[in-house]
């Protein structure tokens, strides 16, 4: 694209550049032959009525005519005998007299008898330059013609030389206007050749390469519209690329996770099928197989919650009465809380949350079911409180369990991630819970975060943004 734009403006430019050249010199040339014409058509007036007065004084002393004009003619050549300049005279259509080096001879009949009128041309002689100046006597001597031809060689030279001179300093002005015109382009285009190498090169996947041009002119301000919308391209990309190693991970994960209890379904019924059961081993099997197919239908309503959380679908949102919730929260829990002896207390100074009521419950019964999980089998405790805190509303749910190392806490919300995955087996648990109270939480455009240390206990902290 510079190659051509280049050539094409230089191209327009000097065509645009000599055709105006070329209309001065001729302009020029013309005035100045103009002037030149001038000139010699004053000095043949000059010299005809030279020779009229002349012929006038001659006739006064009884010269015939042809005598006059003879006599007038030998004086004038002799004059301007050296000085590069010839005479011819003509009587109607004859010449009658000529100092010409060669035989020219011109048709007088072309020439206009009307008084002043002159007839004026460029004659070579010689391999040099006349102009000729023809016009006939006035009076009554109009039958007679004067030629006069004076070399003007050397101002044709002239103009020559200087017509060359002016093209010569033109194609001189040419060449340093393409190199500065070539170097101007280089640096208009120098920009959008790296655009051009960046855009390749992000095409092949660089994504981190970024234009380093400064300044506050048009090309500044598409070089940072550039960046930006290459800023946005990378960050779409890694967000891709994210989404695809999640997918990846759920779909590798979610095999695995399938893989065991569909093995120990069909060991089991196979087993059944082959083999003659007695009936307490027959409810041992099939106990096991219902609470296989019982997991499976966890894993699956759990996977369809999170695929419906994340569509891009506003969920119904309402006022919730968080006294009623923890209440209900409370009872729901009770029996496991019991079963393990753990302390839970739970207290709100919040009487309100926006949201939708089904799954705020959803997501604190996870939370509180992997607190218990985390819970030793003696001196357990579980705290849950919602406060509120500036332009904030937060729920913790505290406990004193095993709690977690930062490492741990890193992968925590990944779908089938257990930090003890034995024991967590053992407990029903799935490891989509977390996954699916972070959906939750991003749903109702709040934030998730944990604390831990290991034996120490771990803190969870929902915090929404103030909307009531």
């Amino acid at each position: 694209m510079k190659n051509k734009t280049y050539r094409w403006v230089l191209g327009l430019f000097l065509a645009f550049f000599y055709m105006l050249l070329i209309v001065f010199c001729v302009f020029n040339v013309k005035k100045d032959f103009t002037r030149v014409k001038e000139s010699y058509l004053r000095e043949h007036y000059f010299l005809t009525n030279n020779v009229l007065k002349s012929l006038l004084a001659l006739e006064r002393k009884n010269y015939t005519v042809d005598e006059s004009i003879k006599r007038c003619y030998k004086d004038y050549k002799q004059q301007y005998e050296g000085q590069g300049i010839y005479l011819q005279v003509y009587k109607e259509k004859e010449c009658l007299y000529t100092n010409m080096p060669q035989e020219i001879i011109i048709d007088m009949s072309k020439i206009s008898k009307v008084r002043d009128k002159r007839e004026v041309g460029i004659t070579n002689i010689e391999s040099r330059k006349y102009i000729r100046v023809a016009g006939y006597l006035p009076e009554q001597y109009s039958q007679y013609a004067i030629v006069y031809y004076a070399d003007i060689t050397n101002i044709v030279d002239g103009w020559i030389k200087n017509t060359v001179s002016i093209f010569i300093v033109a194609i001189i002005f040419t060449v340093i206007l393409s190199i500065c015109l070539l170097i101007l382009f280089e640096y208009l285009f120098k920009p959008l050749e790296k655009i051009s190498d960046v855009s390749m090169k992000i095409a092949e996947g660089e994504y981190e390469e970024r234009l380093d041009i400064k300044g506050e002119g048009e090309i500044a301000k598409v070089v940072h519209s550039f960046n930006t919308m290459s800023d946005k391209i990378t960050d779409q990309m890694q967000t891709l690329e994210e989404n695809a190693k999640e997918k990846q991970m759920l779909i590798d994960n979610l095999a695995h996770e399938l893989r065991t209890p569909l093995t120990a379904i069909y060991g089991y019924a196979e087993y059944m099928q082959k083999t003659r059961l007695q009936e307490e081993d027959k409810y041992v099997s099939t106990q096991f197989i219902l609470d296989e197919s019982r997991r499976l239908k966890s894993i699956s309503e759990m996977l369809l919650g999170m695929s419906a959380l994340r569509e891009e679908v506003e969920i119904d949102m309402r006022i919730i009465n968080m006294g009623e919730l923890l209440d209900r929260i409370a009872q729901l829990e009770s029996i496991k809380l019991k079963e393990k002896g753990i302390q839970y207390t739970y207290s709100s100074t919040i009487k309100e949350l926006y949201g939708n009521e089904d799954l705020i419950e959803s997501m604190l019964v996870n939370l509180l079911d992997n607190a218990i999980k985390a819970c030793y089998e003696t001196k357990g405790s579980i705290t849950l409180k919602a406060y509120k805190k500036g332009a904030e509303k937060i729920i913790e749910v505290i406990d004193n369990g095993k709690g977690m190392t930062k490492e741990e806490i890193s992968h925590i919300t990944e779908a089938f991630y257990r930090v003890d995955k034995s024991r967590n087996r053992i407990e029903g648990g799935n490891g989509l819970g977390l996954a699916l109270c972070e959906e939750i939480a991003r749903k109702h455009h709040a934030r998730l975060s944990f604390e831990s240390k290991p034996n120490e206990g771990t803190k969870v902290k929902v915090v929404f943004a103030l909307r009531i």
